[in-house]
Protein backbone atom coordinates (compact mmCIF):
# COMPACT_ATOMS: atom_id res chain seq x y z
CA UNK A 1 0.00 0.00 0.00
CA UNK A 2 0.87 3.09 -1.11
CA UNK A 3 1.48 6.11 2.07
CA UNK A 4 -0.38 9.18 1.60
CA UNK A 5 1.60 12.68 2.49
CA UNK A 6 0.81 15.99 2.35
CA UNK A 7 3.37 18.63 2.70
CA UNK A 8 2.77 21.96 4.82
CA UNK A 9 5.54 24.39 3.85
CA UNK A 10 6.02 28.31 2.44
CA UNK A 11 8.58 28.07 0.71
CA UNK A 12 8.07 26.90 -2.40
CA UNK A 13 11.56 25.75 -3.18
CA UNK A 14 11.53 23.34 -0.01
CA UNK A 15 7.66 22.47 -1.24
CA UNK A 16 9.06 21.42 -4.80
CA UNK A 17 12.10 19.45 -3.84
CA UNK A 18 10.62 17.51 -1.11
CA UNK A 19 7.44 16.81 -4.05
CA UNK A 20 10.40 15.54 -6.69
CA UNK A 21 12.36 13.29 -4.13
CA UNK A 22 9.60 11.76 -2.73
CA UNK A 23 7.97 11.43 -5.84
CA UNK A 24 10.70 9.03 -7.17
CA UNK A 25 9.20 6.61 -3.54
CA UNK A 26 7.56 3.86 -4.69
CA UNK A 27 5.51 3.39 -1.58
CA UNK A 28 5.13 6.95 -1.00
CA UNK A 29 2.35 9.71 -2.93
CA UNK A 30 1.94 13.06 -2.44
CA UNK A 31 -1.55 13.76 -2.20
CA UNK A 32 -1.13 17.25 -0.93
CA UNK A 33 0.61 20.55 -0.15
CA UNK A 34 0.03 23.64 1.44
CA UNK A 35 2.52 26.76 2.98
CA UNK A 36 -0.14 28.03 5.76
CA UNK A 37 -2.26 27.37 8.52
CA UNK A 38 -5.48 27.58 7.30
CA UNK A 39 -4.47 24.92 4.48
CA UNK A 40 -2.46 22.89 7.12
CA UNK A 41 -5.82 22.45 8.91
CA UNK A 42 -7.69 21.74 6.02
CA UNK A 43 -4.88 19.22 5.09
CA UNK A 44 -5.08 17.45 8.93
CA UNK A 45 -8.72 17.16 8.39
CA UNK A 46 -9.16 14.90 5.09
CA UNK A 47 -9.60 11.27 5.46
CA UNK A 48 -7.54 9.99 2.99
CA UNK A 49 -3.81 11.35 3.85
CA UNK A 50 -1.91 8.91 6.44
CA UNK A 51 1.21 11.56 7.21
CA UNK A 52 1.39 15.20 7.07
CA UNK A 53 5.10 16.78 6.74
CA UNK A 54 4.60 20.17 8.83
CA UNK A 55 6.87 23.34 9.13
CA UNK A 56 6.90 24.76 11.99
CA UNK A 57 7.06 28.47 10.80
CA UNK A 58 4.41 29.61 8.82
CA UNK A 59 3.53 32.95 7.93
CA UNK A 60 -0.05 32.99 9.29
CA UNK A 61 1.23 31.36 12.77
CA UNK A 62 3.07 28.23 14.54
CA UNK A 63 2.53 24.68 12.41
CA UNK A 64 2.42 23.11 16.41
CA UNK A 65 -0.75 25.28 16.94
CA UNK A 66 -2.05 22.72 14.18
CA UNK A 67 -1.20 19.81 16.24
CA UNK A 68 -2.12 21.06 19.80
CA UNK A 69 -5.48 22.51 17.50
CA UNK A 70 -6.30 18.91 16.58
CA UNK A 71 -8.92 16.85 18.45
CA UNK A 72 -8.77 13.29 15.88
CA UNK A 73 -7.68 10.43 16.97
CA UNK A 74 -8.27 8.72 13.70
CA UNK A 75 -6.39 11.95 11.84
CA UNK A 76 -3.10 11.57 9.85
CA UNK A 77 0.25 11.33 11.42
CA UNK A 78 2.02 14.72 11.81
CA UNK A 79 5.72 14.36 11.02
CA UNK A 80 7.40 18.05 11.91
CA UNK A 81 10.26 19.04 9.48
CA UNK A 82 12.19 22.72 10.72
CA UNK A 83 15.13 24.02 10.11
CA UNK A 84 15.34 24.63 13.87
CA UNK A 85 15.74 22.32 16.30
CA UNK A 86 15.66 24.44 19.53
CA UNK A 87 14.11 22.39 22.85
CA UNK A 88 11.18 24.31 22.30
CA UNK A 89 10.02 23.15 19.42
CA UNK A 90 10.79 19.76 20.13
CA UNK A 91 9.23 19.17 23.49
CA UNK A 92 6.09 21.45 22.02
CA UNK A 93 6.26 18.92 18.92
CA UNK A 94 6.03 16.06 21.18
CA UNK A 95 3.86 17.58 24.07
CA UNK A 96 0.91 18.42 21.18
CA UNK A 97 0.68 14.83 19.80
CA UNK A 98 3.29 14.97 17.09
CA UNK A 99 4.76 11.36 16.35
CA UNK A 100 8.39 12.93 15.30
CA UNK A 101 10.80 15.69 14.80
CA UNK A 102 13.18 15.96 12.02
CA UNK A 103 15.38 18.95 10.56
CA UNK A 104 15.18 19.83 6.71
CA UNK A 105 18.54 18.25 6.61
CA UNK A 106 17.71 15.18 7.34
CA UNK A 107 18.90 12.94 4.53
CA UNK A 108 16.20 11.43 2.24
CA UNK A 109 16.69 7.86 3.22
CA UNK A 110 15.91 8.90 6.63
CA UNK A 111 13.32 11.10 5.99
CA UNK A 112 11.79 8.21 3.95
CA UNK A 113 12.28 5.88 6.93
CA UNK A 114 10.69 8.18 9.34
CA UNK A 115 7.41 8.40 7.00
CA UNK A 116 7.04 4.71 7.07
CA UNK A 117 7.35 4.79 10.47
CA UNK A 118 5.02 7.33 11.76
CA UNK A 119 2.37 5.68 9.18
CA UNK A 120 2.73 2.48 11.05
CA UNK A 121 1.92 4.24 14.18
CA UNK A 122 5.46 4.51 15.35
CA UNK A 123 6.56 7.50 17.22
CA UNK A 124 10.10 8.20 16.60
CA UNK A 125 10.80 10.51 19.16
CA UNK A 126 14.47 9.81 20.95
CA UNK A 127 14.73 9.09 24.75
CA UNK A 128 16.64 12.61 24.95
CA UNK A 129 13.63 14.40 22.75
CA UNK A 130 11.29 12.68 25.54
CA UNK A 131 13.43 14.17 28.51
CA UNK A 132 13.08 17.20 26.77
CA UNK A 133 9.52 17.18 26.23
CA UNK A 134 9.45 16.91 30.34
CA UNK A 135 11.53 19.72 31.27
CA UNK A 136 12.64 21.22 28.21
CA UNK A 137 9.70 23.49 27.45
CA UNK A 138 9.29 27.22 28.68
CA UNK A 139 6.44 27.05 30.36
CA UNK A 140 4.81 30.85 30.53
CA UNK A 141 1.68 31.84 31.96
CA UNK A 142 -0.72 34.20 29.67
CA UNK A 143 0.63 37.58 31.75
CA UNK A 144 4.29 36.31 31.32
CA UNK A 145 3.56 35.94 27.89
CA UNK A 146 2.28 39.49 27.42
CA UNK A 147 5.37 40.43 28.80
CA UNK A 148 8.05 38.88 27.45
CA UNK A 149 6.34 39.76 23.76
CA UNK A 150 6.61 43.25 24.61
CA UNK A 151 9.92 42.55 25.91
CA UNK A 152 11.02 41.65 22.52
CA UNK A 153 9.86 44.07 20.66
CA UNK A 154 12.12 46.88 22.86
CA UNK A 155 9.52 48.42 25.30
CA UNK A 156 10.59 49.63 28.52
CA UNK A 157 9.48 48.40 31.49
CA UNK A 158 7.20 51.31 32.29
CA UNK A 159 5.77 51.04 28.22
CA UNK A 160 5.33 47.01 28.96
CA UNK A 161 3.14 48.46 32.30
CA UNK A 162 0.77 50.48 30.75
CA UNK A 163 0.59 48.13 27.61
CA UNK A 164 -1.04 45.74 29.77
CA UNK A 165 -2.60 48.11 32.41
CA UNK A 166 -0.10 47.71 35.27
CA UNK A 167 2.40 49.20 37.59
CA UNK A 168 6.20 49.10 36.79
CA UNK A 169 6.33 46.85 40.07
CA UNK A 170 4.58 44.28 38.76
CA UNK A 171 6.11 44.20 35.06
CA UNK A 172 9.51 43.96 37.19
CA UNK A 173 8.00 41.20 39.73
CA UNK A 174 6.85 38.92 36.53
CA UNK A 175 10.53 39.63 34.89
CA UNK A 176 12.09 38.64 38.22
CA UNK A 177 10.10 35.08 38.58
CA UNK A 178 11.24 34.80 34.84
CA UNK A 179 14.74 35.53 35.26
CA UNK A 180 14.76 32.78 38.75
CA UNK A 181 12.68 30.22 36.96
CA UNK A 182 15.31 30.06 33.68
CA UNK A 183 18.42 31.07 35.30
CA UNK A 184 19.35 34.60 33.32
CA UNK A 185 20.69 37.41 35.07
CA UNK A 186 18.89 40.40 32.73
CA UNK A 187 16.21 41.28 30.46
CA UNK A 188 18.53 41.44 27.83
CA UNK A 189 19.55 37.74 28.58
CA UNK A 190 16.17 36.76 29.22
CA UNK A 191 14.81 38.20 25.35
CA UNK A 192 17.85 36.44 23.87
CA UNK A 193 17.08 33.31 25.24
CA UNK A 194 13.27 33.24 24.54
CA UNK A 195 14.05 34.86 20.79
CA UNK A 196 16.50 31.88 20.47
CA UNK A 197 14.69 28.92 22.17
CA UNK A 198 11.07 30.37 20.38
CA UNK A 199 9.25 30.56 23.84
CA UNK A 200 6.64 32.51 22.22
CA UNK A 201 6.45 30.48 18.88
CA UNK A 202 4.41 27.84 20.46
CA UNK A 203 1.08 27.78 21.75
CA UNK A 204 0.87 27.28 25.80
CA UNK A 205 1.16 23.85 27.65
CA UNK A 206 -1.30 21.50 27.60
CA UNK A 207 -1.63 18.39 29.80
CA UNK A 208 0.59 15.41 28.67
CA UNK A 209 -2.30 12.59 27.41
Amino acid sequence: MRIRVALVDDHPVVIGGLQAALGSIDDVEIVGRGGTIAEGRALLARDDIDVVLLDVRLPDGNGIELVAQSSRDDGPAVLILSSFETPQYVAAALRFGAMGFLLKTAPLDELVSAIRRVANGESLFTTEQVRQGRTGLAVLTQREREVLRLLLEGHSNDEIGRRIGAARKTVEKHLLHMFHRFGVASRTELAIRADREGWLDVPPERPMG
